[in-house]
């Protein structure tokens, strides 16, 4: 999936999150940042995505010693991303929203006709059976969808309202 694909989820991940937790405008901010962040992270492997580009070296070093969709895309990366979200004491908020984003992008890049090392260190490649090409209209449909998804989520409140006027 392309970035624009992953950080839409992204968004949408942080809406439901803001939504599910109530959170005040501050931590509201706080949490779709964490979610659009997580979401383009495990991408950090491949030099020229979106996070790649702006941190270079990492991703250079990270694509040498794991190459790209292997570990930052494993079960392992979000065990030990968790652990470590939980060791430091994170609040319960930033940790769902952190492994929602991180889950999101790995399940996007399953439905690639590439997959992902789920599995990693084993050499297990894991796709959904039906795939879709990277940058394709399935690609670019499923992120206007979640875009819209998004609005509706956040606009909620003053959507509603209108909504049961007409049904009512």
């Amino acid at each position: 999936m392309t970035g624009k694909t992953h950080i839409s989820c992204g968004l949408l991940i942080g809406a439901l999150s803001i939504n599910y937790f109530h959170t005040e405008i501050f931590t509201s901010v706080t949490i779709m940042t964490l979610a659009v962040i997580s979401s383009i992270f495990p991408d950090i492997c491949h030099t020229r995505s979106i996070i790649g580009r702006r941190f270079k070296l990492i991703s250079f070093i990270v694509r040498m010693l794991f190459g790209h969709r292997t570990f930052t895309h494993s079960l392992l990366f979000m065990i030990i991303i968790g652990a470590l979200l939980v060791f430091i004491q994170s609040p319960t908020r930033y940790i769902v929203t952190i492994m929602l984003g991180l889950i999101s992008h790995v399940i996007l890049d399953m439905l690639t006709s590439r997959g992902v090392k789920l599995f990693y260190p084993l050499p297990i490649n894991v796709r959904f059976p039906f795939v879709c090409r990277t940058g394709g209209l399935v690609d670019l449909s499923l992120a206007s969808a979640i875009t819209v998804g998004t609005c509706y989520v956040l606009l909620r409140p003053f959507i509603d309202p209108f909504i049961s006027q007409w049904i009512h």
